[in-house]
């Protein structure tokens, strides 16, 4: 035998030993209980979602956002803006279709306000 071949026998045997002992324990004998739910929920900042709908070219939920007050502004932990993002999708070839959305909203005086 190979040393190998030894190593996975053991690990078998180990794991065949693990199996047993749960079979055998008292947890394994309890009857299962639902958890209870937790009610956290991962929330991200409404700029992370704004960047994630830019990038992901999601145009309705990009509309949806600017006109809830989404910051156009928004950059991520480079400092890129959506705009900057689409930039440099565009540049190599992978523009998706909210660069005019942006662009519109850059320009447009009721998001600058904002």
């Amino acid at each position: 035998m190979t040393s190998l071949d030894v190593r996975n026998n053991s690990a078998v045997m180990k794991r065949a030993e693990q199996l047993k002992r749960w079979e055998e324990s008292d947890t394994n004998r309890q009857p299962p209980t639902p958890r209870p739910e937790r009610g956290r929920k991962i929330k991200f900042s409404s700029g992370c979602v704004f960047l994630a709908a830019c990038m992901s070219g999601d145009k309705e939920e990009v509309l949806k956002l600017l006109e809830n007050g989404a910051d156009i502004n928004t950059a991520n932990v480079d400092g890129l803006t959506a705009l900057h993002q689409e930039a440099n999708a565009a540049a190599s070839g992978n523009a998706t279709t909210t660069t005019t959305i942006l662009a519109t909203a850059i320009t447009t005086k009721k998001y600058r306000e904002k």
